[in-house]
């Protein structure tokens, strides 16, 4: 049975399925960029129907919204150079400012908290309610660009006989130039990732119960950092170096799994729910008084 099941998951042809989107669209687009796209769409809205329970102001969404999104981006980019294309930075150092040239997940988790935090100090408003509006977009718009790695295997691990892993025709940037079974990491994520946005979302949704506000980002980090500490481990070193016999990524893991086990554990002691439309009437939601 598992031997028939071996080669049920075969590489996706996303260079065919990239030249139907170009024949039929009239302007050239990639996959990975359209599929991250839509995840950047779907998020977004998720995000704003969360706000609205909790009557925030759209220009504080919107501006808030921006400044992680544009954060993001930049530190997904620089922490990429730093710590994955250091050598090539070091031959052209004008690759730090060419944004489309690599991106890191925790690079752009990074950029978009300092943007976070910047603009909600700067702007008063209530940080634990807001981190959870952007994590409730956040995460099922990853989720959805790890569909995008999926299909673009720009997560490639190493080489399995797993009955989920990937059979690629050859894989010479690593030195296979043949046929191989290789983990596709963007893949075991995406699949975990699935019920954990459902679990995430319903605790986000739901009328009774309501969390402390700040819980669903911590809680999102508890459930992420392990399993992406874990997943590291099958990467190659020549895709993902080594500091400390450890990834970026992982280190990134530790500490943010500390981090948010920390605040998990105050907002159980000191939290309280944000205050909801109906509990607020006219008033705007969100912000500090003073």
């Amino acid at each position: 049975m598992i031997s028939s099941l071996a080669s049920a998951i075969p590489a996706f042809p996303i260079d065919k399925v990239e030249g139907w989107i170009s024949d039929t669209l009239p302007v050239p687009l990639h996959v990975f960029g359209l599929v991250v796209a839509i995840g950047v769409i779907i998020g977004a809205e998720i995000a704003r129907r969360h706000s609205w329970r909790y009557n925030v102001h759209d220009d504080d969404f919107r501006g808030l919204s921006l400044t992680v999104v544009v954060t993001g981006f930049i530190g997904a980019h620089v922490f990429d150079v730093l710590f994955y294309q250091w050598d090539d930075f070091m031959k052209d150092p004008m690759l730090i400012v060419k944004i489309w040239a690599g991106i890191s997940s925790y690079g752009g988790f990074i950029g978009g908290a300092l943007g976070f935090f910047g603009y909600t100090w700067f702007r008063r408003l209530n940080t634990g309610l807001f981190a959870d509006s952007i994590m409730l977009g956040l995460l099922p718009g990853f989720t959805i660009g790890r569909l995008a790695c999926t299909l673009a295997s720009d997560h490639v691990g190493s080489e399995t006989s797993f009955v989920l892993g990937f059979d690629y025709p050859a894989m010479r940037l690593f030195g296979f130039n043949g046929p191989v079974r290789l983990h596709n990491l963007g893949f075991y994520e995406l699949l975990y990732l699935i019920p954990v946005c459902a679990i995430v979302l319903w605790l986000g949704f739901r009328s009774k119960k309501r969390l402390a506000a700040g819980s669903l980002a911590v809680l999102t980090g508890l459930l992420y950092a392990p399993v992406r500490f874990a997943l590291d481990y099958l990467r190659f070193d020549k895709s993902d170096p080594r500091y400390l016999s450890l990834t970026f990524a992982q280190w990134m893991s530790i500490v943010a799994f500390i981090a948010a086990g920390y605040v998990f554990l105050q907002l159980r002691k000191h939290g309280k729910p944000a205050p909801t439309s109906a509990e607020l009437g006219d008033k705007v939601g969100g912000r500090l008084t003073a």
